[in-house]
């Protein structure tokens, strides 16, 4: 009965390539969506480039948006964007139904052209079962796998992650930052106006600054005369106007 698979060898090949592509593109994609669920555990401490990818891109948009990242919507078009082979894994199931679909095509060309040549039905059974199996074997791949499911268990994991533990995370790090990067800048500009409020004590008849500075040590004048009295609102007034500046940067 089965003489007629080794008889009719290219359509026979062509129908089991079909049958095998679909079922190997539903278990490549279950298995990458299952890698990467189990990987999400452990996300400060993942391995995974797509995850670690994942992370950098949320971080850059958080940084450049302030704050304002819908992660719905990121974790949406960042599942649909990763690739196998250039091929987007969300399009897997698809190929995998076409390729069902084409050798269950093939299959009844093949029983054509049986017929067309002669052979009963009893002889074409073979084809009807691959067709039976091929089925068979494509919807419970499709069940046990489900593709679906394991995408939306990986989108609901990845925005647990990124809201509750990632983005605030991101604002700790943002925040001392900002503390820092402020107590810089104030220390910065306390030096600056130190060296300025010398400079502009200095008499016209001094010759330097460090001559201006001998002669104070001497006479017991610490720079806390009538001069630094004048200059003391300025320099409040610029590091009030400075350190408004600075949080208007970082908000």
């Amino acid at each position: 009965m089965f003489i007629i698979l080794y008889e009719h060898k290219l359509l026979t090949g062509i129908i089991l390539f079909f049958l095998l592509s679909s079922i190997i593109c539903q278990i490549a994609a279950g298995v990458i969506y299952q890698n990467m669920i189990s990987q999400t555990d452990n996300m400060s401490d993942t391995k995974n480039k797509t995850l670690n990818q994942c992370k950098e891109k949320y971080a850059g948009y958080y940084k450049l948006n302030g704050k304002m990242v819908n992660t719905d919507v990121f974790v949406d078009r960042f599942l649909q964007g990763i690739c196998l082979l250039k091929i987007h894994l969300s399009h897997l199931p698809h190929i995998s139904g076409q390729f069902m679909m084409l050798s269950v095509l093939v299959t009844g060309i093949s029983v054509c052209f049986s017929l067309a040549a002669g052979n009963t039905l009893f002889q074409i059974i073979p084809y009807y079962l691959i067709s039976i199996l091929g089925l068979y074997l494509y919807f419970s791949i499709s069940g046990i796998v489900d593709i679906q499911e394991k995408r939306r268990i990986l989108k609901t994991n990845l925005t647990d992650y990124l809201e509750n533990h990632y983005a605030p995370r991101l604002e700790t790090e943002r925040e001392n930052a900002m503390e820092e990067g402020i107590k810089k800048r104030e220390k910065y500009a306390k030096e600056l106006f130190k060296d300025d409020i010398v400079q502009k004590s200095v008499p016209v008849g001094s010759t330097s600054v460090e001559s201006f500075s001998r002669q104070n040590t001497f006479t017991g004048n610490s720079g806390t005369g009538p001069d630094m009295e004048v200059l003391e609102p300025a320099v409040n007034q610029y590091q009030e106007e400075l350190e408004n500046l600075l949080e208007e940067f970082f908000v």
